[in-house]
């Protein structure tokens, strides 16, 4: 009989998915949405939570944290869940799987400056009610995670042309009192549209990624790193990487001061992320043979930079 699948009590089929977001040091949430992204985000199979928790072992989640992880997850609508006897098993939802998409493409892009920008800025200015506080809250972070910052509290800006999509976003979570406009940077009278940055903070985040994982960069190009290493070290570095967008608007050349460290920080990112991908694929091959042998081949990488 076919496991029935059950998404979190009180959300809707359309319901916005509300990712958990980054913090200072991982959280099990956001370490295990890391890691089923980067091996199984195409796919629809149902994976058991044992197996989820063999996975997440190496990372330093326990099987309890796992196991209240993966349930907080589902009530957030990122997973569902499905039962069959006594197994427990999980998979992103189709919304959620969507998101991932989209959002590993904007990660994929972070810091390789690959948009030239045009001078102009999109300003979004909106009112949701105290009564709908925890839907505001998850479309300011839907916000900052496209690149917005508040210059004023109901006031976000960013340097990209975002408006049609923002458009889509207010209208999938609810937010009905807004305005949406296009500016150049040249027309603008008063404060500052980059002062809702510090570049001096937005610069200070990626020295300690630097520091750690430059030399994982020596040891994969030396032949040092074993299977397990690569997939802890892979996991660890994009679970830091992709939390970056959520602070670094990815600003445009032209508005940032010279030798941004962005720039290398994404080198180190890259070499590692795409350096270790075969031998982090294969120690999930093994962990999947041992505890869902029904899975395997399941598992995939994709590359940050094609043609690696």
């Amino acid at each position: 009989m076919t496991p029935a699948a059950s998404s979190a009590p009180g959300l809707v089929p359309d319901a916005p998915v509300d990712f958990p977001r980054p913090l200072k040091g991982s959280s099990t949430q956001h370490l295990i949405t890391t890691m089923l992204g980067d091996f199984w985000q195409n796919t629809d199979e149902w994976i058991p939570a044992k197996l989820i928790a063999a996975l997440a072992a190496p990372l330093g989640v326990s099987p309890s944290a796992c196991a209240t992880g993966l349930s907080r997850l589902a009530s957030r609508g990122v997973l569902e869940q499905s039962s069959a006897g006594r197994t427990s098993r999980y998979r992103f939802t189709h919304r959620a799987r969507v998101r991932l998409r989209i959002g590993f493409e904007q990660v994929r892009l972070f810091g390789s400056q690959s948009n030239a920008w045009d001078g102009s800025w999109t300003v979004i200015a909106f009112s949701v009610p105290e009564s709908s506080r925890e839907i505001r809250d998850m479309f300011r972070s839907r916000l900052r995670w496209r690149g917005f910052a508040p210059l004023y509290g109901a006031l976000w800006v960013s340097p990209r042309d975002h408006a049609e999509e923002l458009e889509e976003n207010c209208a999938s979570f609810g937010v009905e009192d807004y305005v949406i406009f296009r500016t150049a940077d040249r027309s603008l009278r008063g404060k500052s549209l980059i002062a809702a940055w510090s570049p001096e903070e937005l610069a200070e985040q990626y020295a300690p990624f630097i520091e750690s994982y430059s030399p994982w960069v020596e040891k994969a190009n030396s032949g040092l790193v074993t299977a397990a290493e690569a997939f802890r070290v892979r996991t660890m570095a994009m679970d830091a990487w992709r939390a970056f967008p959520w602070n670094d608007p990815d600003l445009p050349a032209e508005l940032l001061p010279e030798k941004w460290p962005l720039a290398e920080a994404r080198k180190v990112f890259v070499q590692v992320y795409d350096g270790l991908a075969a031998s982090a694929l294969a120690h999930a091959d093994a962990i999947v043979a041992d505890a869902a042998p029904s899975l395997g081949g399941s598992a995939s990488c994709l590359p940050i930079e094609t043609g690696r």
